[in-house]
C-alpha cells in the first residue's frame, strides 16, 4: 500500500442523515410550524425519513400526515420562511455528528484524502452547524443548496469539488438518492449510510457499497484505490 494512498482522492460527505444526525432539530423545527397553523406535533422518528428533500418538502410532508394541503403561494412562503427562521436559530439545540464521524475523518486525514461536503441545506444553515460542531475547518470545501447554480442531484457541486480540490478522484458518501443519482451523474463511486434517514430505490450499482458504521468507512475507500 502507498505511504498516502488517498492523496488523488476527494471523499465527499452528505450533511443531514450522513455526516450530523440533524432529525431532532428539524423535528422541533417543523413542530414550531405545525404548531402556528394548530396542528399537533409529529413524532420524531417519523420526521427521520422525511429529512432530506428542503423544508418546503419536510412541511409538505408534515401536512399530509394531518391530511392537509399545504398552502401555496404567499402563504406557503411565508411557513416555510417560518420555518427557516426558526430553524436558523435552533439548528445545533440536539444536532450531533454521528458516532464514529470524527475518527473516520481522522483516518481519512491521514491516508492525505481531502474532505468536502455537498448538502442541499443552504449555507447560512449549514456553516453554523459546522461550526458548533467543532469541524467546519476540516473541510477543503463546502457546497451547499445556493452555493452553485444547481444542486444534487445534478453532478454540478461534485465536479466543482473535485476542480476545486485538484484531486483526481472523488467519492461520494450519502444516505439519500439524491446522494446516490448525483454521484452516477459525476461518474463517481458512492457509499450509503445505512443509519441515515434515506431509503433505497432499486439496487445499488457495482461502484456503490453500504456502511453501517463510520469505523468501516476508510477501509471500503481504501479498497477501492487497490
Amino acid at each position: 500500500m502507498n505511504e498516502l494512498p488517498l492523496r488523488d482522492t476527494v471523499v465527499i460527505f452528505d450533511l443531514d442523515g450522513t455526516l450530523i444526525d440533524s432529525a431532532p432539530d428539524l423535528t422541533a423545527s417543523l413542530n414550531h410550524v405545525l404548531g402556528l397553523e394548530g396542528l399537533a406535533a409529529v413524532d420524531p422518528a417519523v420526521v427521520r425519513s422525511l429529512v432530506g428533500h428542503g423544508a418546503r418538502a419536510l412541511l409538505i410532508k408534515g401536512y399530509e400526515l394531518h391530511g392537509k394541503h399545504f398552502p401555496e403561494g404567499p402563504e406557503g412562503e411565508a411557513l416555510v420562511s417560518s420555518f427557516i427562521d426558526y430553524y436558523a436559530a435552533n439548528s445545533t439545540v440536539h444536532t450531533t455528528l454521528f458516532p464514529g464521524a470524527e475518527s473516520c475523518l481522522d483516518r481519512l486525514e491521514e491516508y492525505d484524502a481531502a474532505l468536502a461536503v455537498c448538502t442541499n441545506k443552504l449555507e447560512r444553515l449549514s456553516f453554523p452547524i459546522l461550526d458548533s460542531l467543532g469541524v467546519r475547518e476540516r473541510f477543503a470545501e463546502i457546497i451547499c443548496r445556493d452555493s452553485l447554480p444547481e444542486y444534487k442531484p445534478s453532478p454540478l457541486p461534485l465536479q466543482e469539488i473535485l476542480r476545486r480540490t485538484g484531486r483526481e478522484r472523488g467519492v461520494m458518501t450519502g444516505d439519500t438518492m439524491t446522494d446516490i443519482n448525483a454521484a452516477r451523474a459525476a461518474g463517481l463511486p458512492a457509499f450509503w449510510a445505512n443509519f441515515g434517514y434515506g431509503v433505497i430505490e432499486g439496487h445499488l450499482q457495482k461502484n456503490e457499497q453500504r456502511f453501517e458504521t463510520f469505523e468501516a468507512l476508510p477501509q471500503k475507500i481504501l479498497n477501492l484505490s487497490r
